[in-house]
């Protein structure tokens, strides 16, 4: 593509937005950003040093004087400027349909899936780079692909993690490798049914060939659209290399679908190259925060749906619980919550509830007799709850975004993380017996 001199109407300024304006100027393209929300000083300043118009506030029909259109993934494929849009024909695509039209490599590997994707995305990236191949990491996983070209060479690997919200915008997008983790109900309030969110994620397959792979997992292999033309690898936990690895089962699902991701670049991939419990200790994920007074405090912030509680409460099986959980409310099924909590009722002592989800989710407890509901204000108030209860372990595993009071998860499981070390200053301390909690 040739951006020199197009008009560009970027749609939204947050991470992928600024990622994107920064590199449509350097390449001299007419760049108009247009933001729904009111920009924060830094951001106005920003934009009037590169001397780029922009409005915010609202989208006004400047927006739509564009020789393409690039939303932000936060914004919908059926946000009324983007249908008026489609009327007049103006192309919309997304960052990382951009990025793959500019990309000089076409070794993608990219992961999709509602839970599992960052950590299988991230462990495909530890093989190969074990294996000497240059790799760059780039898409939902944190830096935007776009930002990430400059990296790039015909001879890179890129290894992608893409969400079903980046998946919407795509039009030529083609992964030499997609991989499909697991999937469950999700983003129900953006996507509108599970059927329609399963559709989108599929798109990941919609443009590869029989010269192309789909690592799915075993539970979603049957399920695919029959238009899906490129080799299909089913993967589970027991798969035999996985199936004896002493970990939960959700992470050897995870170590199967990276090792036959990984292995379609380079046969020679084994997990005898990496230090296998170190890859898989990522932030926000079963993070080990510290102990006080016996009790172990997990920061599982990345869980930002009732699956990936379930994957949480599934490796601490057995030991005395409380969970602390709740947050925005995406319009998920509450039932998908309250069945993740009856599975583990055994070890689970309580539930401390925060956030949009707590009503809705507390009526969805009713049932569970034997597990204590409570309900907290703030991270600060959850904690000193948990804690009056003495159990083995306090899990923040929300089970929901954290759009109701965080700009995202990373922000909301350092909040978490402060306060548990400020409570920390406040209580007696037993020493770390480890540090090997397992991210999901």
């Amino acid at each position: 593509m040739d951006l020199a001199g197009m008009r560009v109407t970027v749609l939204g300024y947050g991470r992928t937005g600024q990622a994107l304006t920064r590199f449509l100027a350097r390449h001299n393209a007419k760049v108009f950003v247009s933001e729904g929300s009111t920009l924060p000083p830094k951001a106005r300043y920003e934009l009037e040093v590169q001397g780029i118009a922009y409005e915010d506030g609202g989208h006004t029909p400047r927006a739509l004087e564009a020789d393409v259109i690039i939303p932000s993934p936060g914004v919908p494929e059926r946000a009324p400027l983007l249908v008026e849009a489609q009327q007049r024909r103006i192309p919309v695509i997304g960052e990382l349909e951009l990025a793959y039209r500019l990309c000089p490599s076409r070794k993608i590997i990219a992961v999709t899936g509602t839970v599992g994707k960052t950590t299988t995305t991230h462990l495909i990236a530890e093989l190969l780079t074990a294996h000497g191949h240059r790799v760059v990491t780039a898409g939902n996983i944190g830096q935007p692909f776009i930002d990430a070209l400059r990296e790039i060479t015909p001879e890179t690997i890129v290894v992608l993690e893409v969400s079903s919200y980046q998946l919407e915008h795509v039009k030529t997008f083609k992964p030499h490798v997609g991989v499909f983790t697991r999937f469950a109900p999700h983003h129900l309030d953006r996507h509108g049914s599970p059927e329609r969110y399963f559709e989108i994620k599929c798109r990941l397959f919609a443009r590869q060939s029989g010269r192309d792979f789909a690592v799915v997992h075993r539970e979603i292999a049957a399920k695919l659209p029959g238009w899906v033309r490129a080799h299909v690898l089913p993967f589970s936990a027991d798969d035999p290399e996985v199936q004896r690895l002493p970990l939960p089962p959700h992470q050897q699902e995870n170590v199967a679908a990276a090792l036959k991701a990984a292995r379609f670049i380079d046969l020679r991939v084994s997990l005898q190259s990496i230090d296998l419990h170190r890859t898989l200790r990522l932030p926000h994920r079963l993070e080990l925060v510290t102990e006080i007074d016996g009790v172990r405090f997990y920061n599982d912030s990345k869980a930002t749906s009732p699956e990936a509680t379930r994957a949480a409460l599934r490796a601490l099986a057995g030991k005395p619980l409380v969970l602390i959980a709740g947050g925005y409310d995406e319009g998920a099924n509450p039932e998908l919550f309250a069945q993740a909590v009856r599975e583990h009722a055994q070890y689970v002592q309580a539930v401390v509830l925060l956030g949009q989800t707590q009503k809705k989710w507390a009526r969805a407890l009713s049932d569970v007799k034997c597990v204590r509901i409570q309900t907290a204000q703030n991270l600060p108030q959850a904690l000193i709850k948990a804690l009056k209860l003495r159990p083995r372990v306090c899990l923040f595993s929300p089970a929901a975004p954290s759009f109701d009071r965080y700009q995202n998860y990373e922000e909301r499981g350092e909040c978490f993380r402060q306060a548990v070390l400020s409570l920390r200053l406040q209580t007696p301390i037993t020493p770390l017996s480890d540090q090997g909690a397992l991210a999901p």
